[in-house]
């Protein structure tokens, strides 16, 4: 090789020295990446959970007992709001946010890696104004009280930024590091045709 040219990629970073700080923030970066997917993931279950068990219990006191609770709907209601913004995180993180590929797939490798980051900076664009607006709607028109369970509508309305960041920050790990998401779809696939 000639001289001066640096043969890996590891060469061509600046040397902060042996205490591997690149390394450790990369692991760090890792970490937190889990933590926050973990964290999301658990919020989405209780979100699915409160509003099956409030489901299930209107159901079954509606039809066995003729008792209903006022504030069931509501509660499952707002529970799936929750479980939509929150859950639309972890489906931008594992790739399978819904969208139009046919072309894009068409297309060559160079081509359509540029494309995707183009949409990617759409995509951030779009949450980062969806998260703009949701503080705003929360904090402006979050103090009336819901009709049922007479809470703020603060907390319903928190929702939208909560969900517009978390999925601002799993768009921004996607583009730096691999998803500890795996999601086999062809194994789903076999055994829907089996």
């Amino acid at each position: 090789m000639a001289a001066g040219v640096r043969e890996t990629v590891a060469d061509a970073i600046p040397n902060f020295g042996d205490n591997g700080m690149i390394t450790r923030t990369m692991t760090a970066l890792r970490t937190l990446d889990r933590a926050l997917l973990l964290l999301n993931a658990n919020l989405v279950v209780v979100a699915l959970l409160s509003m099956a068990v409030v489901v299930i219990t209107l159901v079954v006191g509606r039809n066995m007992f003729g008792l209903s609770f006022f504030w069931g709907e509501e509660l499952a209601r707002y529970a799936m709001i929750y479980m939509a913004f929150l859950g639309g995180a972890m489906a931008l993180r594992s790739d399978q946010n819904p969208r139009l590929t046919v072309f894009i797939d068409k297309l060559p490798g160079g081509v359509r890696k540029y494309l995707e980051r183009l949409i990617a900076v759409f995509m951030a664009a779009t949450l980062v104004i969806l998260f703009l607006q949701g503080i705003d709607i929360t904090l402006n028109e979050g103090r009336m009280t819901t009709p049922a369970l007479r809470i703020k509508y603060f907390w319903v309305y928190l929702a939208v930024p909560i969900g517009a960041g978390a999925m601002l920050i799993q768009l921004l790990f996607s583009q730096f590091l691999a998803s500890p998401l795996t999601i086999r779809e062809d194994e789903d696939i076999v055994e829907v045709i089996e």
